[in-house]
């Protein structure tokens, strides 16, 4: 439902996966989106035991990627250096909360990193109006805009973080994971959230250059 809202507006996303998923594949395969990794390095993950175990799991969903962003922004020398080890060149890593004249990151690794500018869940947890009209020139200073948006919080809409975290709270991971579309009928928040305010923002800066992930690392490394 994600990819299918967000395709039109004529951008190519990367896409970090954590998973396999029939729909990344094709979408993938058809050349419409990018791929990096998305790592759960955090005790208890479903991808692994240890650090190298977690990123070749990941590299069996994105066996081509070059990039990544970890589970809650987990970032040790560990993970970033066994990370460019396995073929990794840059990330975006870590979360601002619309900081301007953002810069790409030189990182002791060797990777560069791309700081994120909006970050849907950010925007929650901080109570930001999601009122685009008024935050509009925010998004116009200097500096990247580096968009990153959660699927789950596009199809379910919450306009709250409260809102999401009961949801995910009253679920295994598993039926969390495999939610259906009649399920996500079911709770998505019909009123004004988050997704609504995240569409709002694409159509708006859709009227302006935007780059792939892929390109701003070439830009960088020239």
């Amino acid at each position: 439902m994600f990819l299918e809202d967000i395709l039109p507006f004529d951008i190519k996303p990367t896409v970090f996966v954590t998973h396999p998923s029939a729909v990344i594949e094709r979408s993938f395969q058809s050349g419409l989106i990018e791929r990096g990794l998305h790592p759960n390095f955090l005790p208890g993950s479903s991808q692994g035991d240890n650090f190298q175990s977690v990123i070749e799991t990941c590299l069996k969903f994105a066996p081509e990627a070059e990039c990544f962003r970890a589970h809650r922004g987990f970032d040790v020398t560990d993970t970033t250096h066994l990370m460019v080890k396995y073929g990794m060149k840059y990330d975006s890593n870590l979360v601002s909360l619309m900081t301007d004249r953002l810069r790409p990151i030189l990182m002791e690794s060797g990777l560069i990193r791309f700081p994120i500018y909006y970050e849907d869940g950010t925007h929650l947890f901080n109570r930001l109006a999601l009122d685009l009209e008024r935050l509009k020139p925010h998004f116009l200073t200097s500096g990247l805009k580096i968009i990153s948006i959660h699927p789950m919080n596009w199809v379910v809409n919450p306009p709250t973080l409260q809102y999401m975290r009961s949801i995910k709270d009253s679920l295994t991971r598993t039926a969390y994971n495999q939610m259906d579309r009649a399920t996500i009928e079911l709770i998505r928040h019909r009123g004004y959230g988050i997704a609504d305010f995240s569409r709002q923002l694409i159509e708006f800066i859709t009227q302006f250059r935007v780059y792939k992930l892929s390109e701003l690392y070439q830009i960088a490394i020239s």
